[in-house]
């Protein structure tokens, strides 16, 4: 894909590592309002960025390439020699996922965002994906009109609850109900309960597979975060399932895509899943936590309120198909 630029100036090509300092300036000014409630910490980013471009995310870039799998894609808007505007484009099965999508204030109203996206979006569809997913803050009515000019369409909300270390109720054990880690022996058994117990449409839209159950080769590779995954066992049954992850101190720890059967619900093992993953990231120094609920989870955001969680922010999720 050859670079781009129109008689604004404005070039769209892809991100260098020469560009992290600006990169470092615009996430904050960009996110305001997302990291007020999450956190941003700029050494985390700095060594993502490092890593992506030091010789060993250089080698694997460049040799899944060559067999036409290049798993990212991370375009950027120049104006007059400075970073101005990203986006990024991951390939998730038969979809892509599109992320930081953002443009400097001072350079907004300017076309950059439709430009950036037009592009990310030609390059999905030459990647021969299905669909593009995107999530975007419910308050943002610019870039929502934006993604409707573009054909996307918003399949579902979902909310972010944020707790603090002592603000929360902790529940009350379960007799016979054990937390544990995912074992890989699970697989067959959370595939199942997260099939049966998941909007169809949201396990449509994102193209879930059991795969998905396990952590991303890339997410290893990069260490973009410390993940762990939990099930609730019941009478030798797993009944509940959750994910939670952190990166470092600064920012939240992210408890989200909780799932149990109809037996774990009676049980209250959604309340055991989350306070179990927040006791993981805690003993990690990490004082924040940012739990995801589906708006069609109403039961789930109930619960999660009643543990000490409050309302931060709400997110649509957006969707492009392509025939």
């Amino acid at each position: 894909m050859k670079a781009d630029r129109q008689n604004d100036n404005v070039l769209i090509r892809d991100f260098r590592k020469s560009d992290l300092d600006d990169l470092l300036r615009l996430l904050p000014v960009c996110n305001a309002e997302e990291f007020e409630a999450t956190g941003f910490d700029p050494d985390h980013v700095r060594g993502m960025v490092n890593r992506w471009f030091g010789w060993g995310g250089r080698f694997l870039f460049g040799l899944l390439g060559l067999f036409g799998k290049r798993p990212l894609k991370f375009l950027a808007a120049e104006a007059d020699g400075k970073l101005v505007g990203t986006t990024i484009v991951a390939d998730r099965g038969k979809l892509s996922s599109i992320s930081v999508v953002m443009v400097d204030p001072d350079c907004r109203r300017r076309g950059i965002a439709t430009r950036l996206m037009t592009r990310a979006l030609e390059y999905v569809r030459q990647r021969g994906k299905a669909r593009a997913v995107l999530g975007v803050l419910s308050t943002n009515v610019p870039a929502i009109d934006m993604y409707v000019k573009l054909r996307f369409r918003a399949f579902e909300n979902a909310v972010y609850f944020v707790g603090e270390t002592g603000s929360f109720v902790a529940p009350e054990d379960v007799d016979g109900v054990v937390i544990r880690p995912f074992q890989n022996d699970d697989l067959n058994e959370v595939y199942t309960l997260v099939v049966a117990s998941e909007d169809p449409v949201r396990l449509k839209m994102y193209d879930f597979r059991k795969n998905n159950l396990k952590t991303p080769f890339l997410a290893r590779f990069f260490r973009t975060s410390k993940e762990t995954k939990l099930a609730a066992v019941h009478n030798g049954r797993i009944v509940g399932y959750a994910e939670v992850s952190y990166t470092t101190t600064n920012e939240v720890g992210k408890i989200g895509f909780i799932h149990a059967n109809v037996e774990g619900r009676k049980l209250g093992v959604e309340k055991l899943l989350i306070n179990a993953a927040r006791c993981v990231v805690e003993t990690a120094g990490v004082n924040r936590f940012r739990v995801t609920v589906p708006s069609t989870q109403q039961e789930l955001a109930e619960t999660v309120k009643a543990l000490g969680f409050k309302k931060a922010l709400a997110v649509d999720g957006m969707v492009a198909e392509f025939s």
